[in-house]
Parts: structure tokens; C-alpha cells; sequence
């Protein structure tokens, strides 16, 4: 039997073009249908699911600013005995203690307009130690699974991690 690829359709295609091309590259039959948790899962087994993240500034918004949305999405899966794995587009990260030293592009600009003297009545943006701590509580308390890769490699992964050869089988 021909293994297909479910893509949510929320997912927004025009930034994941390079995805389809690795399933394209490596013969993979893949379709856009709604899934219940996650981007990515076969369309035969959804015990398993793929959410993909543009990098850690991705992430950082998905769990600072929604996280409850996210946390209920875990939850969804956990309670439905679905393993969701979370993988990042990060090509400096390659397991999760190293999200403890990533430099938040927020921070940054954050520094640049304090040193300027300019207001801003947003809070500081949170420590990446503090991003890591997070991340970590939302694996140990509701199973969400990190992994990291780059955009370059990011659909092979999926592939990979679905367990999908590149025969399709």
C-alpha cells in the first residue's frame, strides 16, 4: 500500500514549498486534509503527528503570547493518545539544553530601543533560559516532543520521523 502524507490545511503552503519538494524529491504521495492535532501525520496512522515551527521565534510566540492555545493543543493530543512532535526549523539547535543559548532576535531589538532611549510599554521579552524551562514543562507535563533541524533538511525529516521511506512504503 502507498504511504500518503496529510497536510492540515491551515498550514500555510506558500512557506513550506521546500516541503513538498522533499516529498516530490523522495516520490511521497501527499494531500491536504484537516487534521485534528499537528501539520503533518500519515493519512493511514495518525497515532502520530508533525507540527513544524519557522524557528525558535516561532515557538517563542506560540508559548509566550498563545500559550494557552498551545498548551490545549498538547493536551488535545495527549488525550487522544496521539505522540505530537514539534519540530523546529533552527539550524544552530540541535537538541533542546541548546535552546538555553539561542539569542532571541526580540531581545535584541528590544536592547537597541532601550540604549536609544526610546518607551516602550511592552515588557522585556523572556530569557531563552526561561524559553527552554518552558519548552521543558511542556514536554514533561503533556509529552510534546522537540526536534530540531534545518529548512533545508526539514522535509526529509518529517519523512523520517513519520517513518516514510523514499519509496513511499
Amino acid at each position: 500500500m502507498k504511504t500518503v502524507v496529510c497536510c492540515d490545511t491551515r498550514e500555510k503552503t506558500a512557506k513550506k514549498t521546500h516541503l513538498f519538494y522533499a516529498f516530490d524529491r523522495a516520490g511521497i504521495e501527499y494531500i491536504r486534509t484537516k487534521l485534528y492535532v499537528g501539520d503533518y501525520a500519515l493519512l493511514n496512522d495518525q497515532s502520530l503527528c508533525i507540527d513544524v515551527k519557522q524557528g525558535l521565534s516561532e515557538v517563542y510566540s506560540n508559548l509566550v503570547q498563545d500559550h494557552e492555545r498551545f498548551r490545549r493543543e498538547l493536551i488535545r493530543a495527549r488525550d487522544a493518545g496521539i505522540k505530537l512532535i514539534v519540530l523546529v526549523e533552527e539550524p544552530k539547535i540541535r537538541a533542546l539544553e541548546d535552546v538555553q543559548d539561542w539569542v532571541n532576535p526580540r531581545s535584541i531589538i528590544y536592547q537597541k530601543k532601550a540604549d536609544q532611549g526610546i518607551a516602550t510599554q511592552k515588557a522585556p521579552p523572556i530569557s531563552s533560559k526561561r524559553l527552554y524551562n518552558i519548552m521543558r514543562t511542556m514536554a514533561e507535563n503533556y509529552g510534546a516532543v522537540w526536534e530540531f533541524t534545518d529548512k533545508k533538511h526539514c522535509g526529509e525529516r518529517i519523512l523520517e520521523l513519520l517513518g516514510v521511506t523514499a519509496d513511499g512504503n
